[in-house]
């Protein structure tokens, strides 16, 4: 076997063995439930050497979907496990549109629809299509409804955890302003498989927990989390993802010749609304908005580059993104100190922490959306450069939850399944580099 069928051979096998039969878990550890943008990720892996079992992951997706709409972000497994918060914590249970599994209270970057287009645009189904469409169209128009705060149309996250970038020195002035009370006793289970230099602090898991008590003692209604969450941020990466969702969602309906006025409106509405509320003529960067303040949050991390993956800036606006961000040794580009791209949170910020979870270590997933953007907008190159640095570091340090970006050291879970899934996905699209 060469290396590269051997690295493949690797990845599958990652995903064969974090396989539960219905669902694949983000690693057998860690993360022991089924996970949202996960699951979306690791059905597109799946899709390249097992199409069944794609299908079966994204199905099994879909059958934590709330009645309204929501697509929470972790469907728990019924076998017991060391992971907190469990299902009892959240106390969903029991709530009028809450399906028969467990789930969690809140939901996750919307993936899915992107991955499905990628799909069917290799091995397309209309059948699979048509089966799954509608819950993924009610997932948007939730999205769309439940969370828009103030008629922008852009989505707002009332906990970090929706993001995906628990941790990210964006959220900590927001964090900050939360003042924790009668918090529900808890033991955290995440710094039991990975060392706690590499996972939130203490004090920003207080509050992870704390809003959760604010949304069980809110019954989940949305308007009431809107009315109540100390934490309502429009997040770049999130409202990013979505637009670009959006756009896959139209091309679905256009496959299966299903009316799209409504995507349309979604999509004409984020587009009027996305630079006006991020984008920093001044700093030349997308900024969170924390709705809360009625003011940006500027904090320099890599989600300022999630708009290229959406492919809503303008050619000068990503062009002023590259040069003066991505390029810059002192904030994303290699220097004396990181070899690797992308850091998670720019250099020149002080909390940047090259093996704390969203605060400097490479993500796998952050680079495979960035090198889609990038390519959007003709920076091939570039777009090859972070790919070959994703591969490097996954042949070298194993699929691992994310890398120190000074030497590709592994941190954080061990055989993750989204690195491996997009292993597979990164080497079936590779295009040799010219060093």
């Amino acid at each position: 076997m060469n290396e590269a069928a051997d690295f493949l051979s690797r990845a599958q096998a990652i995903l064969r063995g974090n396989d539960t039969g219905g669902f694949t878990k983000p690693s057998l550890k860690q993360y022991p439930h089924q996970w949202n943008w996960d699951s979306a990720i690791i059905a597109l892996g799946l899709s390249y050497f097992d199409l069944p079992r794609a299908y079966t992951e994204i199905r099994s997706l879909l059958r934590g979907q709330w009645d309204d709409g929501m697509l929470p972000h972790v469907i728990y497994d019924p076998v017991p496990s060391d992971y907190f918060p469990g299902p009892a914590f959240w106390k969903t249970d029991g709530r009028p549109i809450t399906p028969g599994v467990r789930t969690s209270g809140i939901t996750q970057p919307p993936l899915l629809a992107t991955v499905l287009r990628l799909i069917h645009n290799r091995q397309p189904s209309l059948d699979f299509l048509r089966e799954v469409y509608p819950a993924v169209l009610r997932w948007h128009r939730w999205m769309h409804t439940c969370r828009d705060a103030d008629g922008s149309g852009l989505f707002c996250i009332i906990h970090p955890w929706e993001s995906g970038t628990d941790d990210s020195p964006r959220w900590l002035r927001v964090m900050d302003n939360i003042t924790p009370q009668n918090v529900p006793g808890f033991h955290r289970g995440d710094t039991i498989h990975v060392t706690q230099a590499e996972r939130p602090h203490d004090a920003d898991y207080l509050r992870f927990i704390h809003l959760i008590d604010v949304f069980r003692r809110n019954q989940y209604v949305p308007q009431r989390l809107l009315a109540h969450s100390p934490f309502l941020v429009q997040d770049v990466l999130f409202n990013a993802i979505l637009y670009r969702a959006d756009r896959d969602l139209k091309e679905l309906a256009g496959i299966l010749n299903e009316p799209a006025g409504e995507i349309d409106g979604w999509l004409e509405q984020m587009q009027v609304n996305f630079d006006q509320r991020f984008w920093d003529e001044r700093d030349g960067l997308y900024y969170d908005f924390d709705i809360c303040s009625g003011s940006p949050i500027r904090v320099n991390t890599g989600m300022t580059f999630m708009p290229l993956y959406a492919g809503i800036p303008d050619p000068q606006r990503a062009a002023r993104l590259i040069e003066h961000h991505w390029q810059v040794p002192s904030e994303y580009a290699p220097d004396t100190l990181t070899r690797y791209m992308l850091p998670s949170t720019s250099k020149s910020e002080p909390l940047w922490d090259a093996r704390r979870y969203w605060r400097g270590p490479v993500w796998i997933l952050l680079n495979w959306m960035l090198a889609d953007g990038l390519q959007q907008y003709g920076r091939d190159d570039l777009a090859e450069a972070l790919e070959h640095d994703s591969l490097e570091l996954m042949a070298r340090s194993g699929f691992r939850e994310y890398y120190d970006p000074r030497d590709g050291s592994a941190c954080g879970a061990t055989e993750f399944s989204w690195s491996a899934a997009l292993a597979i996905v990164m080497s079936a699209n590779k295009t040799p580099r010219q060093d």
